[in-house]
């Protein structure tokens, strides 16, 4: 592989990479440089998208890669953001390639990011691949964003839900009980002061475990257990099953496309996808297939017969391998998964919305009802 070295192009001052010549080697991993200050650097989601958004726009209108990372130091205004910035602009001031600044920072700059970099500075495409980067960066946010809102409208209506009920009985109902009390109930209105009672005297201790429960939950799903736990609870409950599923397969196939546009070996492309799966059971089926290609099968041989994945999924990869078009072929699975996954989030909330509303208001109801049954009684008598 010839040696890349920057190439100003005339009237337009920018700075790319070197095309690899005809038959070149594919672009080879970028590893992570000896431990030192850079590696300590780090961003946020919305900080590594707001930093590649701008520099792909610089860098594609022509504008130096030095000069581009000097411009954005000098507007950046967060501390974080700006220490990268400067880390970068040092280590391309030295006559590294810019991939290589990026993969001594790990904690910026994530290894399927630096490769997608570098396969851009082998092609002489690095303007085009941090678009379509970016692209690929503000797409899979949106389908996390639109997932997350998803699950999150039950939560929010069953919190508030408990929180009504919870009121109502430590604070309402104790107001009737010494009216009521020694009168002939009836049972629903005996069990509402049976309940009250309870969480009048249990209240703080159910809240304490209630918080303690919470925060083991959110330190188990940090270790390897948890998260395959967590996953195979994702791929088998009713209405959630199919929205996970579809959200990742939606985002390994958009990084295996675009990993395999760049020109990245399709066993190297595999592990990169592995990478952003999110999800073991998914993890482990790429690493599968990543070895079936190694040992000189095809994708479709290493994806035959896998439920995760299905039949149709199978008819695209052997049509993809077919025509030599799988990076196309993948893309627009992704586009597909993608849609898919909006229809489902629409009638998933179209279904939801109306059923959490009937719900809270069944609960409330109840609680009211049985409030006025020996109110009415006695008025009666």
């Amino acid at each position: 592989m010839k040696t890349l070295a920057p190439i100003t192009l005339a009237g337009k001052g920018r700075s790319t990479p070197r095309a690899a010549a005809p038959g070149a080697t594919p672009p080879a991993p970028v590893r992570a440089q000896p431990a030192g200050p850079w590696t300590e650097l780090r961003l946020s989601g919305k900080e590594r998208f707001a930093l590649l958004e701008q520099f792909a726009t610089l860098v594609d209108s022509g504008i130096q890669i030095a000069a581009a990372l000097s411009s954005m130091r000098l507007q950046t205004t967060v501390p974080r953001r700006a220490a990268v910035i400067a880390a970068l602009e040092q280590s391309v001031n030295a006559g590294r390639p810019l991939s290589a600044a990026m993969a001594a920072m790990p904690r910026a700059f994530p290894p399927l990011l630096t490769q997608m970099v570098r396969a851009g500075e082998t092609t002489g495409q690095l303007g085009d691949m941090l678009t379509r980067t970016v692209a690929t960066m503000e797409v899979d946010a949106g389908v996390r964003s639109r997932l997350r809102s998803a699950l999150i409208y039950p939560i929010i209506m069953l919190a508030v839900t408990t929180g009504v009920v919870v009121f109502l009985l430590t604070v309402i109902v104790p107001k009737f009980e010494s009216m009521l009390r020694g009168k002939a109930l009836p049972a629903p209105t005996q069990f509402l002061l049976s309940l009250g009672d309870f969480l009048g005297r249990h209240g703080l201790l159910l809240g304490a475990a209630a918080v303690v429960a919470l925060v083991a939950m959110v330190f188990g799903l940090r270790t390897p257990r948890g998260r395959r736990l967590a996953d195979t609870m994702a791929l088998h409950t009713p209405m959630v099953a199919g929205l996970y599923r579809t959200s990742v397969l939606a985002r390994c196939t958009r990084t295996l496309g675009l990993l395999l546009q760049a020109g990245v070996p399709l066993h190297q492309a595999l592990d990169n996808t592995c990478e952003v799966a999110g999800s073991d059971a998914y993890r482990r089926l790429w690493l599968h297939a990543q070895r079936v290609v190694l040992d000189g099968g095809s994708l479709l041989d290493a994806i035959r017969n896998r439920p995760l994945f299905g039949a149709g999924f199978e008819q695209l990869v052997a049509a993809g391998e077919a025509t030599a078009r799988l990076d196309q072929v993948m893309q627009k699975v992704a586009n597909q998964q993608s849609r898919d996954l909006e229809r489902r989030i629409k009638d998933l909330l179209t279904v939801l919305e109306p059923m959490m509303v009937v719900v809270m208001a069944a609960v409330v109801g109840f609680v009211a009802l049985s409030i006025m049954m020996p109110i009415f009684r006695m008025s009666r008598g």
